[in-house]
């Protein structure tokens, strides 16, 4: 559970108050986060039949709920907002809300050709993998982790982490990012017309699943260190708490 608890503090952030309303918002998404990653973790001891047809579901509730947790913790407005939408009398389930997050607008966004021209400064993109939020603020936590992180602070993930300059690292964690959302949706929609586990063998799962695991603990290690992002960590605790989310990976 130890590392359970450092995957999900490097994520949602630590410390709230339960009189806020932002901080009862990521106390809701820490314990979904935590209970689904406990249930994943349990699953691996069971059969590949039930490996391939829950895994991806829980997969994909990992990949959601870090996301929404990092949205929260860089730009609260987007939550909140969200939530208020959620809490009005008449609130559909049936249909699609303007408020909701969007994988591709509020994760990821297209490229912005020129950031200071007034024309991409009318409605500019706040996504997390955005143009402005890599410039902005990812960039300089990548800097950092390169500089004073080491293996032995950190742990394995951070030779990987750090093998390329900041902007190849934002930029393989966004594809590693598309490439698990994309293939754990494959999953859970039941998209393939062959038999499952000829594609999603035990093994092709188990490697969808840590490369979920490593995405969402890395992305949430560089918000933790975004000064002005909601709950910034300590940096040695940050480090600390990744080299521990590195334990999680399935076998």
């Amino acid at each position: 559970m130890d590392n359970i608890d450092s995957f999900v503090r490097l994520i949602c952030g630590s410390d709230f108050d339960a009189s806020k309303e932002i901080d009862k918002i990521l106390l809701h998404l820490q314990t979904s986060l935590k209970t689904v990653t406990h249930e994943l973790i349990e699953l691996q001891s069971g059969s590949d039949g039930r490996l391939g047809l829950y895994g991806p579901y829980l997969g994909r509730s990992i990949l959601e709920l870090s996301m929404t947790a990092i949205i929260a913790r860089m730009d609260p407005f987007k939550i909140l907002l969200m939530k208020g939408k959620q809490e009005q009398p008449g609130y559909d389930l049936g249909k699609p809300h303007s408020s909701a997050i969007r994988w591709q607008g509020d994760v990821v966004d297209k490229n912005v050709a020129d950031l200071w021209a007034d024309s991409s400064l009318k409605n500019p993109t706040r996504s997390i993998f955005g143009a402005y939020q890599v410039h902005l603020s990812l960039k300089k936590s990548v800097e950092l982790v390169i500089d004073e992180g080491d293996e032995n602070s950190m742990g394995e993930w951070y030779l990987r982490l750090s093998s390329t300059p900041p902007e190849g690292t934002i930029g393989s964690i966004k594809s590693l990012l598309n490439n698990s959302y994309s293939s754990l949706s494959k999953g859970i929609h039941h998209e393939l017309l062959v038999p499952p586990e000829s594609i999603l063998d035990r093994d092709t799962v188990i490697s969808i699943l840590n490369e979920t695991l490593y995405v969402a603990a890395s992305t949430g290690l560089l918000v933790s260190l975004i000064p002005h992002a909601y709950k910034p960590a300590i940096k040695e605790q940050s480090f600390d708490y990744y080299k521990n989310s590195k334990e999680l990976e399935l076998c």
